[in-house]
């Protein structure tokens, strides 16, 4: 398990922005789906495919998302054609689930292992030395990643030192680790996160600029 689910699941979104003065910025959001509407005769060329049973043509499926904040009247209108929607939960996006904190260090979960019923646990941790709200590229510094030892069971790994490599091509964004610890594995979290605050320890004090960064 690689820590690029991880990254995807929390650097790789933007928040929407409320106008500087609001007093109460609280979002209010809404849906609207619309099955089979038409192309209007300036919406567009008519999609055609060679495929008998392309659903494409002048009518298509739409969705309209409006998000809304009623204090500074700020409202953001998102639409999109051929959509799909899914209910899940925050275990499975690896997103929004509170940190925990580990050898003197916040880990936040990502995804799953696997995507299937029975993988609850996340498949990395990201480490950060302080709790904060959203975590920005700036605040990770350490990563805890799930993987399978010899005979199947559970192990873990840890890395320190991200180089971050932004999304391209479709391709989720990644980073690149420093220092790894290497092909023997950690049995617990606990263990991988003590590791990375030890080495994260070890290289503030080689260099003191690294260690006022963190």
């Amino acid at each position: 398990m690689s820590s690029s689910d991880a990254i995807a699941a929390h650097l790789e979104w933007q928040p929407f922005a409320h106008r500087a003065d609001c007093a109460k910025p609280v979002w209010e959001i809404d849906y609207q789906p619309e099955s089979d509407a038409r192309r209007s005769r300036r919406g567009g060329p008519e999609h055609s495919c060679p495929n008998e049973e392309c659903g494409h043509h002048d009518r298509y499926d739409r969705i309209s998302v409006r998000v809304l904040c009623r204090s500074c009247g700020i409202v953001h209108l998102i639409s999109g054609e051929e959509y799909t929607t899914r209910t899940t939960t925050t275990v499975r996006t690896g997103y929004g689930q509170p940190p925990k904190k580990v050898a003197g260090l916040w880990l936040y979960p990502g995804p799953p292992l696997l995507d299937l019923r029975g993988y609850d646990s996340p498949g990395a941790y990201l480490c950060s030395r302080r709790q904060v709200d959203r975590l920005s590229e700036d605040d990770i510094v350490g990563v805890v990643t799930e993987g399978r030892g010899k005979r199947g069971g559970t192990v873990y790994h840890a890395a320190i030192g991200p180089d971050f490599r932004p999304p391209s091509r479709g391709l989720s964004g990644y980073a690149d680790w420093a220092k790894t610890s290497g092909e023997k594995p950690f049995t617990t979290v606990t263990a991988a996160a003590k590791w990375v605050a030890a080495e994260l320890d070890a290289a503030a004090a080689t260099d003191p600029k690294e260690g006022q960064e963190q």
